[in-house]
C-alpha cells in the first residue's frame, strides 16, 4: 500500500509532463468549487427551513385536541387537567377559531378570528412576545400587514357569521407581528369571550405547547392512550406536512443538481488519469514485469483519483464552511423583509449534510478514476513494452 501511495503521489505531483499537473490542479479546483457551492446552498436552505419551523411553532400550538363527541368547555377543561400531568407538556389552554368578513371601504374580505385564553398567564406571556403595540383592553389585535392596509383607522368593521349578516364595529386593541405572511395579514386575535360573542359558528380546541416541539408525535400517542373518551389529536408537523414535504423535495432536488458540478469536475479526473495511463505505459509494463499484480496497478491509478478528489473535497469543505461561518457571524446579504420576514440570509450548518457532501465528492472521484485504472490493470507487459 505504501509503494502504491508513493508512486501515485509521484505521478501526480512530480510528473515530467507539466500539462498533466495543470489538469490535476483544475480537477481539484473544480471539485473544491462544487463541494463549497453545495455546502453553502444546503446550509442556506437549512437556515430557511429552521427559521420557518421556528416561526410556525411561535404562533401555532404543538398539539391540538378536539373533543369528538362534545366540545363543551367543561369537557375540554377535564381533558386539559389530564394532559397537563404529562411531563412533556409545558402549557394547555383553550382557543377557538371562527371567521368574519371585514369591510374596508367598498372591499369585503375574509379574516380568521382566533380567540385565546388571555387569563392563562403562560399563554398571555407567549402571545405578548409578538405584540408591537397595545392601545386598550378591549377589541382585536391585528397583524402588522393588516394594520398597514387599514391604517390610520382605529376601528375595524366586519360581518360576523350570523343569519342576519349585519355589520359590527370593534376597536383595534393592538398590533402584533408573528413573521408569517398569512397570519400577519389575515388574522384577528382576541380573548375567548370576545371571540365567542361574534357568532355561534365556532369551534373550541385545546392547544398544547410542549417543552420539545419535535416530541409532538410521541406525546400524541400518549394522549390517545391516556384519554378514555374519544378525541381528535393533530400535531403541528401533520398540519404543515405538505409544506415540509415540498421543502424536503426542494432540498433533495438542489442537492442532485449541484452534485452535477462535482460530477463534471470528476470527469477532469477521468481525463487526467486516461492521459496518465497513456504516458505511463512503459512504467506499467516495467511494474508488471517486476511482479505488480493487476490489483496493485488498479490501486495505484485509483489512488491518484482519490488523492485528487480528496484534496479537492477537503479544500471545498474548508471553503464552504468558512463562507457559512463568516455569513453567520457577519450577515452581509440583506433580504427584502416584506417578502421573507427576515432581515438577513439565514445560515444553519448541518454536519450530517456536510458529511454526505464529502462522501459524494469522494465517491464520484473514485468512480471516475476506476475506469482508467482498470484499463491500466488489464494492460499486458508485452504490449506495454513492445515499442520501447
Amino acid at each position: 500500500m505504501k509503494t502504491e501511495l508513493f508512486l501515485a503521489s509521484r505521478y501526480l505531483f512530480r510528473g515530467k509532463a507539466r500539462h498533466v499537473s495543470f489538469i490535476g490542479v483544475i480537477s481539484c479546483l473544480g471539485i473544491a468549487l462544487g463541494v463549497a457551492t453545495l455546502i453553502v446552498v444546503i446550509s442556506v436552505m437549512n437556515g430557511f427551513d429552521n427559521d420557518l419551523t421556528e416561526r410556525l411553532t411561535r404562533f401555532n400550538y404543538h398539539l391540538i385536541v378536539e373533543a369528538g363527541d362534545d366540545t363543551e368547555d367543561v369537557n375540554l377543561a377535564q381533558i386539559s387537567e389530564e394532559i397537563s400531568e404529562l411531563k412533556e407538556v409545558s402549557n394547555c389552554s383553550q382557543f377557538l377559531q371562527t371567521q368574519v368578513f371585514a369591510k374596508l371601504g367598498k372591499i369585503v374580505f375574509p379574516l380568521t378570528v382566533k380567540g385565546i385564553d388571555l387569563n392563562n398567564e403562560q399563554e398571555r406571556e407567549e402571545f405578548y412576545k409578538y405584540v408591537l403595540q397595545e392601545n386598550g383592553e378591549k377589541g382585536f389585535f391585528i397583524g402588522e400587514g393588516l394594520s398597514r392596509k387599514i391604517s390610520p383607522v382605529k376601528n375595524i368593521e366586519f360581518y360576523p357569521l350570523k343569519k342576519s349578516f349585519k355589520s359590527q364595529t370593534e376597536e383595534i386593541r393592538g398590533v402584533f407581528k408573528v413573521g408569517l405572511y398569512d397570519v400577519d395579514n389575515g388574522y384577528l386575535i382576541s380573548d375567548l369571550e370576545t371571540a365567542k360573542s361574534l357568532s355561534d359558528n365556532y369551534l373550541i380546541f385545546l392547544g398544547i405547547r410542549l417543552k420539545d416541539s419535535f416530541s409532538a408525535p410521541n406525546v400524541k400517542q400518549k394522549i390517545l392512550e391516556k384519554l378514555k373518551y374519544r378525541v381528535f389529536v393533530s400535531t403541528w408537523i401533520e398540519s404543515n406536512q405538505i409544506l415540509f414535504s415540498a421543502l424536503k423535495l426542494e432540498k433533495i432536488t438542489m442537492f442532485i443538481i449541484l452534485s452535477l458540478i462535482i460530477l463534471v469536475a470528476s470527469f477532469n479526473i477521468f481525463a487526467t488519469l486516461t492521459t496518465g495511463v497513456v504516458e505511463k505505459t512503459k512504467d506499467i509494463g516495467i511494474l508488471k514485469s517486476l511482479g505488480f499484480s493487476k490489483r496493485r496497478i488498479l490501486m495505484l491509478f485509483s489512488l491518484q483519483g482519490v488523492l485528487l478528489g480528496g484534496i479537492g473535497t477537503a479544500i471545498g469543505t474548508m471553503l464552504g464552511l468558512g463562507i457559512c461561518i463568516f455569513l453567520k457571524q457577519y450577515p452581509l446579504i440583506k433580504l427584502p423583509e416584506a417578502i421573507y420576514y427576515i432581515e438577513y440570509l439565514p445560515i444553519a450548518i448541518n454536519y450530517r449534510d456536510i458529511s454526505l457532501i464529502m462522501f459524494t465528492g469522494f465517491l464520484l472521484s473514485y468512480i471516475c478514476s476506476f475506469f482508467p485504472a482498470l484499463r491500466a490493470a488489464k494492460m499486458l507487459p508485452s504490449e506495454a513494452l513492445r515499442y520501447e
